[in-house]
């Protein structure tokens, strides 16, 4: 059976709808990656800074200490700031997007009304002349 134009219209704004959610899946998922290393950051900052900690004397690393502190805390601060954009279309929101936009009776509703089959009604206009 040959397909029609609605057909092919409804499955390419389907599969749009997916590829969508696909490259938001791509998007949180590098994000994630991202948040991961800083986390990794963090621990290893934590575990140099618990070495001078221990040291005798450590007084002396007060300033080392505090910078990895300060490092620790913009790291922190970036890993919020990246959650925030996941935050933005997380999976779920756009799961629910995806099912939305990929609904093959609402596409088929949206067709109708972009092209309809039968032309608009034209209004008779008056004639204007003046005598």
């Amino acid at each position: 059976m040959k397909t029609t134009k609605k057909q092919k219209w409804i499955e390419t704004e389907s599969q749009k709808a997916v590829q969508i959610h696909w490259d938001n899946i791509d998007r949180i998922k590098e994000l994630e990656e991202e948040i991961s290393t800083k986390l990794i950051r963090i621990h290893y900052f934590q575990h140099s800074y618990n070495k001078l900690e221990r040291q005798d004397n450590y007084d002396k690393y007060d300033l080392g200490m505090d910078l990895i502190r300060d490092e620790q805390k913009k790291l922190a601060i970036e890993i919020s700031d990246l959650q925030k954009q996941i935050d933005v279309n997380p999976f779920e929101k756009s799961v629910a997007l995806m099912r939305k936009n990929s609904n093959k009776d609402m596409l088929a509703k949206k067709y109708d009304k972009l092209f309809p089959s039968t032309p608009p009604k034209k209004v008779a206009q008056a004639d204007n002349k003046t005598d």
